[in-house]
């Protein structure tokens, strides 16, 4: 099958480009042709091999990584920029469908808003209907709840809507990467889901093959602790928790260290480190707080005894650390919130608390800490086999299954 790509935003620092580049790789090894039309796309970060599938780039300067909270001037020139990266690319886009045959559309990502009005005239100018268009959405409520920025709560009132649009009205079917999203969706959105179906298909993460031992992981963090030690990964958002993690962390008794990895976002780092201070952690905090670069990642998981997760209720992202969780093989702590719950009902790989709950947490962390190590290696062992059923060859050949069932034959009009 013929199969076009929409990924606007491939040349941010996150999971844009990986995402990209492992399903259109996997898809192409199935024998699909796949042509991806992005920014700019820098395979060599994600993908052991040269890519296999077709790649029209408009062009983009990567972001500029910042290590503060982002203030509102420049919150709206970064929107600005990404706007015009989304209508730049999908211009280009859909330049493409109206000369050559393609047997289904996926959008990968999208901003929601320009991606509608595009679409719109693209439909009322050259009366151009893509057929069969697959929307992948990442974040079921756009609604960016628990952000302390004026312009992402004024952004996501628009948005949200806009969305709703953009599944119930282009989307021949919309994707999610769980049973938790796919309910959202439904909901939320009021998605007639028998016109336009809501699937799951799971967010995808690599299976490790060798890494770093324990010791050299550490030794090349600079990180001399031998005891256990508890890895919070990702970006510092308002939703993550970070906030009942450092209080959690205040009050254990137990030997542990908790190393926090990560660029801020909603926090700046001299208010991590005020936080840290006031809540007399210092001795149990590692922190690295700012971007990790793609060839260190390892080493931050290799280190790790467990992986931490002290999400929040309105928690609103795909757990992409914890898909890097299962892939390394590691047992993990975690809030019973939306995904994260429904991993840890799957199989025991990990201490489930209640989110939002500082002395929970704090009661979750002792209790692993306590367990004994052949306890911890059954719940490696699970959370590795748990890797495996969503790695990223599954997700494409699930993909695969879906563009066959709904794929408009040759000759279809448009």
């Amino acid at each position: 099958m013929n199969i076009l790509v929409f990924e606007p935003f491939a040349q941010r620092e996150g999971h844009f480009g990986e995402y990209t580049s492992q399903v259109s790789q996997e898809l192409a090894l199935l024998g699909h042709s796949v042509t991806v039309v992005t920014t700019h796309l820098n395979t060599s970060r994600h993908l052991s091999s040269a890519p296999r599938f077709e790649i029209i780039e408009r062009g983009a300067k990567p972001d500029t990584v910042s290590t503060g909270r982002t203030g509102t001037f420049k919150s709206a020139v970064r929107g600005i920029s990404l706007i015009l990266d989304n209508v730049g690319v999908l211009i280009r886009l859909l330049r493409i469908y109206r000369k050559r045959h393609f047997d289904v559309v996926h959008f990968f990502d999208y901003e929601p808003v320009s991606t509608v009005i595009v679409l719109s005239f693209f439909s009322w100018l050259f009366r151009l209907r893509i057929q069969t268009l697959f929307v992948v959405v990442h974040a079921p409520d756009p609604s960016f709840q628990g952000h302390n920025n004026l312009l992402y709560n004024f952004y996501g009132t628009v948005s949200r809507p806009m969305l709703r649009r953009l599944l119930s009205t282009y989307a021949t079917a919309i994707t999610a990467h769980g049973t938790w999203e796919k309910g959202e969706l439904e909901g939320l959105l009021g998605i007639q889901h028998s016109r336009r179906p809501v699937l799951t298909v799971p967010y995808g993460n690599k299976v490790q093959g060798k890494t770093p031992s324990r010791d050299e992981a550490r030794r090349a963090l600079g990180i001399s602790y031998n005891g256990t030690l508890l890895l919070f990964f990702g970006m510092l958002r308002k939703d993550k928790g970070i906030e009942y993690l450092l209080e959690a962390a205040g009050r254990i008794r137990a030997d542990c260290k908790i190393l926090i990895a990560g660029m801020p976002f909603d926090w700046t780092a001299e208010e991590i480190q005020r936080m840290i201070r006031g809540h007399q952690c210092e001795d149990r905090i590692l922190a690295s707080l700012g971007y990790i670069p793609e060839e260190a990642i390892p080493n931050y998981f290799a280190a790790a005894d467990g992986l931490i997760f002290p999400y929040m209720k309105h928690y609103m992202g795909a757990a992409g650390p914890l898909k890097s969780a299962l892939g390394f093989g590691k047992p993990m702590i975690a809030t019973k919130v939306r995904e994260l719950s429904d991993f840890l009902e799957m199989a025991p790989i990990g201490i489930a608390v209640d989110p939002e709950n500082a002395e929970a947490l704090k009661e979750g962390i002792e209790r692993f800490v306590s367990l004994p190590p052949s306890q911890k290696k059954v719940m490696a062992e699970n959370s590795r086999r748990l890797a495996e059923t969503c790695s990223w060859a599954v997700v494409a050949k699930r993909f695969s299954e879906i563009y066959q069932s709904f794929a408009v034959p040759e000759g279809g009009i448009r």
